[in-house]
């Protein structure tokens, strides 16, 4: 084991002990032989303290940890503040792994140089575990493991305007390669895509691996938390696109004039939405902002 790098997985906890139960079977289960569980507590009741009990005296390798008060994303930052391993995997508390995710990744690193991060397919399920159709950003990508270039693939996923990279579940990274908390790129903490915002962060130092196997399962179900309301969910994008370009992506004026209109068009059509009207001063304030971006290229 002590010959194998050590890898965190991650699992930000929030009052779901049912699910947490069956992600943190799927990752003591892993074949990959040198592993630790950082799990971080944001519950605001007691159930997942309680589930956990049984699991701490169990096995030493997981390390667990009630927050006093609930800190939302910190709470990822705390886990990965807490991790003592070389690479790094979050994992949702309502999502699961294959049982050969981390050992298929880990081969990866040690077999392909300059991987800044690994992906795969992820295999959408239900609230019952029932497995789901596919969505386009969850599409697989290609049909055998590909190896792409990090600026590429990031200009690509910038232009489309779909992280079909994954959610935290999905990707295994360096932890060195990480050169600002989990979910910020150029200074700006991101919410709706902190995922994503990370991935661009890994693609601008190497290339990524792609696996065609689903070796992570992606949860949708009605008692998930959903970041859909105030400004941040519908200028994440937009600000994601104008980071992006500062940090070496999309640098052809015309891809990234591209892909900021598309942002413009996904603002226009948020601002009808009902659900968005008290924000239509903040989204026409973003559009202005994006529209002299676009007037000075």
């Amino acid at each position: 084991m002590e010959s194998k790098p050590l890898v965190s997985i991650l699992i930000p906890a929030y009052n779901r002990p049912h699910y947490l139960r069956l992600a943190l079977e799927s990752a003591i289960h892993q074949t990959y032989p040198n592993i630790e569980i950082i799990i971080c507590d944001d519950s605001t009741d007691m159930g997942v303290w309680v589930m956990m009990q049984p699991y701490l005296a169990q096995y030493p390798h997981i390390k667990y940890v009630k927050n006093d008060t609930v800190l939302f994303v910190k709470n990822w930052n705390k886990c990965y503040e807490l991790s003592s391993g070389e690479y790094v995997n979050y994992l949702m508390d309502d999502d699961l792994f294959h049982p050969e995710k981390i050992e298929r990744m880990m081969a990866c690193y040690l077999e392909i140089p300059d991987v800044a991060l690994v992906t795969s397919y992820r295999q959408l399920i239900d609230g019952s575990g029932n497995e789901r159709s596919a969505v386009y950003a969850t599409r697989r990508l290609y049909n055998e493991t590909t190896v792409l270039n990090g600026i590429d693939f990031g200009n690509d996923i910038l232009s489309e305007g779909h992280n079909v990279i994954g959610e935290p579940t999905t990707v295994l990274f360096r932890k060195k390669d990480l050169k600002e908390p989990f979910g910020i790129l150029g200074g700006r903490q991101f919410t709706t895509l902190n995922d994503l915002a990370t991935w661009l962060s890994l693609l601008v130092r190497g290339n990524a691996v792609y696996l065609p196997e689903p070796l992570s399962y992606f949860r949708i179900h009605f008692g998930q938390n959903q970041s859909t309301l105030g400004i941040s969910s519908f200028a994440d994008w937009s600000e994601l696109t104008i980071g992006a370009r500062e940090a070496g992506f999309l640098q052809d004026s015309d891809r990234y004039k591209a892909a900021l209109e598309l942002q413009l068009n996904r603002l226009a059509e948020d601002k009808v939405l009902p659900s968005f009207s008290e924000y239509v001063p903040k989204i026409n304030e973003q559009q202005k902002k994006i529209e002299a971006i676009i007037s000075n290229l």
